[in-house]
């Protein structure tokens, strides 16, 4: 019967853990919108760390960091700065997510002319300014989580579009 709990208990802790890594994501890209729009100045989600092994069943070897920057392109210099508090990093540090994993994502050329590749901009009015050819998947950029914890692929997406609207989707 212990053994059973203790299974069924893990599963159930993975899929909070990939949740909470989730809403966390959709919550930074939000606020990376809104300190675009309040600031007044562009604010980048920068896609970092991907594993390149998400489905190896290795649920130890998690890995993905994103960071949150910010430039003020108006002034004609484009120096990107992190925010504070704006690095997340699932293998270290209090941003520490064991056994979820941010997959490879489709590569991303950010707006031109800004150097940010790898990342979603948000112009001052709050719209995703990256090019076109980034919204590749139904118009959105997607950003996967994996619960390497599960017995299946377990995912959850954060979609976001070309207006800046943050959604997270089941696949």
């Amino acid at each position: 019967m212990a053994t059973l709990a203790a299974t069924d208990l893990s599963s159930l802790i993975g899929r909070y853990r990939l949740n909470q890594a989730t809403r966390e994501l959709a919550k930074r890209v939000s606020e990376c919108r809104m300190t675009a729009i309040s600031e007044n100045r562009e604010c980048a989600l920068r896609l970092l760390g991907a594993d390149a092994g998400a489905g190896n069943g290795d649920w130890r070897a998690n890995a993905g960091r994103y960071e949150l920057h910010a430039a003020d392109v108006a002034t004609g210099t484009l120096q990107w700065a992190p925010l504070a508090d704006g690095v997340v990093d699932f293998a270290l540090g209090p941003g520490r997510q064991t056994g979820i994993s941010i997959e490879p994502w489709t590569p991303l050329s950010g707006p031109a002319g800004l150097n940010m590749p790898d990342s979603v901009v948000f112009s001052p009015r709050g719209f995703a300014a990256n090019r076109p050819t980034d919204f590749v998947s139904g118009g959105v950029i997607r950003v996967v989580l994996r619960n390497k914890q599960a017995s299946f692929v377990e995912q959850r997406v954060v979609r976001i579009d070309r207006g800046g609207n943050v959604q997270i989707a089941v696949p």
